[in-house]
């Protein structure tokens, strides 16, 4: 009997996943299709609780639903760039979502994370997964939630690009300050130091950089008198100039 009612079931999935037409209308109208279990990923900001709550997707919803108001309530929260709801046959529903890349928090009345491109999300960092490192430059931002001033929007995609290009040397910056047309200076807690990079560094210059970096730290193991707190200057080309401030 057991056999007899899987190989129901068999067919009858296989009839309403392969009719495109009929088959989603008519496994709406099946109870057995009630989703038990809803799986999130690709949140890091949010909690997975707050994703469902901000889909309207329950624990209960026909797998066969169409997605879409689903889909563009996702895509109406402010962390969210895109997302998707895919149905996992038989009763499971994945919700995929992709969430807006913070490249630094800025200071907008209070702290908030900003992406590369000046858009300052609504969210309070002390609520969210978020490492990032805090932006110290001037910011004023205009009644979109976007960033007026040209030069605290062009530091913050010159991080957001350092964020994609070397995400473990900017995981050890604790701020970001602008340096007007000379770039920026990314200080570091762990090691104590200080990274002055111009707009559009290479990626071989990162390299450079990073070697340089690893030589300081190894050097100051060794030597136990105190130096001042480097300054790694790799502004020029083909070269890193190291320094100690005092």
């Amino acid at each position: 009997m057991r056999i007899v009612r899987r190989a129901l079931l068999l067919a009858l999935l296989a009839g309403v996943a392969s009719s495109p037409l009929w088959g989603p209308r008519a496994g709406r109208r099946i109870d057995w299709f009630a989703a038990e279990r809803v799986e999130v990923t690709g949140a890091r900001m949010l909690a997975p609780h707050e994703v469902l709550k901000a889909s309207g997707v329950t624990v209960g919803l026909n797998v066969w639903t169409d997605p879409a108001p689903y889909v563009a309530a996702l895509r109406r929260d402010p962390a969210v760039a895109d997302a998707e709801i895919v149905r996992v046959l038989p009763r499971t529903l994945r919700i995929r979502v992709t969430e807006k890349a913070p490249a630094a928090l800025v200071q907008a009345g209070t702290l908030r994370p900003a992406t590369a491109d000046g858009e300052v999300l609504a969210l309070d960092p002390a609520r969210t997964a978020v490492d990032l490192p805090l932006f110290t430059g001037r910011v004023r931002v205009d009644r979109r939630g976007r960033i007026a001033d040209a030069e605290a929007r062009a530091a913050l995609a010159e991080a957001g690009r350092l964020g994609a290009l070397e995400p473990a040397l900017m995981a050890r910056v604790s701020e970001v300050r602008p340096l007007g047309r000379d770039g920026l200076r990314l200080i570091l807690s762990t090691p104590a130091a200080d990274l002055l990079v111009r707009d559009g560094i290479s990626p071989e210059a990162v390299v450079r950089l990073r070697a340089a970096l690893d030589d300081v730290v190894r050097r100051a193991a060794a030597d136990t008198t105190a130096h001042g707190r480097p300054v790694l200057d790799a502004r020029f080309d083909d070269q890193v100039v190291v320094r100690h401030q005092s």
